[in-house]
């Protein structure tokens, strides 16, 4: 303040000595500067990249209540409560609108049944979420669990010393969900230590009403060394993979994926696809094809239709979908989704491959 009533005397003075040589200077005018546009995706953007540097900072330290102010599991029930109800109640509004519009000549019973529902809840939204909070509270306490187990395992004897990390490299991944009640997000922390390379996957950040953006769902570590390892068992060449699988008398594994958008896919690729558990009885039992529709990532016009035909052939409807079939194309079983399942589990599920004939004695 002091400056500025220096400058303004200075000026003052100066003009009292120049009175009657010249008139006074009148200002230019201005001309008004325009609006700025609001940009919703590039801020939705940086409230994630800025989380993700926090988050990543929590794993550092190895502790789990710096983690908690970051997570939706961390939240006061109150907060966590409110905002979803707010959740709930725009997108039972949506819901609702959805079905209106469809003519009532062609509305189902099910159209019916929902709208019921839904315009009950609307009319009452505070009584009938109650029964809701505890399935929540429930639900959001299992995202607790794993996100503490992963920095209790981080900071075990035999890991690394997390705190001579390189500086980390934020990347938000394409695709982020505005359009929604519960605005989505995912970003991805590059970092290294002890001369290896790290990717922490941020799979889930919402945006909770009434709050900001927080993590929602599991956090994963991901050494990338070991995961390029695994990626080799792996072929995007169905007639290749026919043939090999013919050669050594092998089942084909493959998984229909959109590997860059889908977080089932994605969280089936981490967790199970590329877990040293599975691809040790995928070596001794199928060979493994990846039929992949990314979003973002570079993909040959050859393998994207390549791709097309196989999903057309097998009516393929979701995403991730894996089919077990014969060498010769023959389906034998198909599993849809995926809800997280350990490896052992999913190895469990799956069809026990024919037993190979006895050789028959001379």
């Amino acid at each position: 303040m002091r400056g500025s009533l220096t400058c303004v005397l200075g000026i003052t003075l100066l003009a009292a000595g120049l009175i009657g040589c010249k008139p006074e200077a009148q200002p230019t005018p201005t001309q008004p500067k325009p609006p700025v546009k609001a940009d919703p995706q590039g801020e939705a953007e940086a409230a994630i990249r800025e989380l993700a540097g926090q988050v990543h900072a929590a794993f550092l330290s190895g502790d789990p209540a710096k983690l908690a102010p970051l997570a939706l599991w961390g939240l006061p029930e109150e907060t966590l409560h409110t905002g979803m109800k707010q959740v709930y109640i725009v997108d039972a509004r949506i819901s609702a609108a959805r079905i209106k519009a469809v003519p009532a000549t062609n509305r189902t019973a099910v159209h019916t049944n929902t709208l019921k529902k839904l315009e009950l809840f609307l009319a009452e939204p505070d009584r009938q979420f109650d029964p809701m909070k505890a399935g929540l509270t429930e639900g959001v306490q299992e995202f607790k669990k794993q996100n503490t187990t992963l920095l209790t395992q981080a900071a075990a004897e035999d890991t690394p010393d997390w705190t001579q990390s390189t500086a980390p490299s934020i990347v938000v991944r394409p695709g982020v969900n505005l359009a929604t009640p519960l605005p989505e997000g995912a970003a991805d922390v590059l970092f290294s230590c002890a001369g290896r390379s790290y990717q922490l996957k941020l799979n889930n950040c919402v945006k909770l009403p009434g709050h900001g953006w927080v993590l929602g769902a599991d956090i994963e570590l991901i050494d990338l060394a070991i995961q390029a390892e695994a990626e080799k068992a792996w072929t995007e060449d169905f007639p290749a993979a026919q043939l090999r699988a013919t050669e050594q008398k092998k089942r084909l594994f493959v998984d229909f994926t959109g590997s860059d958008w889908c977080p089932p896919c994605i969280a089936l690729h981490d967790k199970v696809l590329t877990h040293p558990e599975f691809l040790q009885h995928a070596n001794e039992n199928f060979v493994l094809v990846k039929v992949d529709f990314p979003r973002n990532k570079p993909q040959a016009d050859p393998q994207r239709k390549a791709n097309q035909i196989l999903a057309h052939t097998y009516r393929i409807q979701s995403f991730p979908t894996v089919l077990v079939l014969e060498a010769n194309g023959t389906e034998v079983q198909r599993l849809n989704g995926y809800n997280g399942v350990s490896p052992a589990d999913f190895i469990e599920s799956l069809t026990p491959p024919k037993p190979t004939p006895p050789t028959p004695k001379k």
